[in-house]
């Protein structure tokens, strides 16, 4: 297992979601545009609503796992207008259409190992710059609706490593 830290991780977006295209060789197969000038990634991941139920009987609440969202993902990036993800985000923030994200970690234990990859389908809901101040490099935050399952691809450990 390789631990690891942010540095080196990648985004990418690609063109609006199909049904044909929701798993990791679909999505793999995609065409992506990377999100250039990301410094950070918001946490993300499936979170369970509870559903509980307290009987009068005895004053104790029953808890149970509810539906499941998977929430909002967050991309802090230094605004280049020239960049080409980052322009294709705003566009998709113009839209109500689903598209592709792929996150990749910089986290092959060694430099042959293949690195982690996560893919899911999102709505890009807004992507805000904020000019900051003046000791600040200006910046803009995506933020994105997750709308389908999260596939985790995990990183593989290639035979002839370093």
């Amino acid at each position: 297992m390789a631990i690891s830290d942010g540095i080196g991780t990648r985004v990418y977006i690609a063109a609006a979601v199909t049904e044909t295209n929701r798993t990791p060789s679909g999505y793999a197969s995609l065409t992506w545009t990377e999100i250039g000038g990301v410094e950070t990634v918001s946490e993300f991941g499936d979170d369970g609503a509870v559903i509980s139920h307290t009987p009068l009987a005895d004053g104790r609440t029953r808890q149970r796992k509810g539906a499941v969202n998977p929430g909002n993902i967050t991309f802090g990036c230094a605004d280049d207008p020239l960049d080409a993800g980052q322009i294709a985000a705003i566009a998709a923030a113009a839209t109500a259409r689903l598209y592709p994200i792929k996150v990749v970690a910089a986290d092959g234990a060694d430099s042959n190992d293949t690195d982690s990859v996560v893919y899911f389908g999102a709505r890009v809901l807004s992507a805000k710059v904020n000019r900051g101040s003046s000791s600040a490099v200006n910046m803009r935050n995506i933020v994105c609706a997750i709308d389908t399952e999260i596939d985790e691809v995990p990183s593989t450990a290639v035979t002839g490593g370093t």
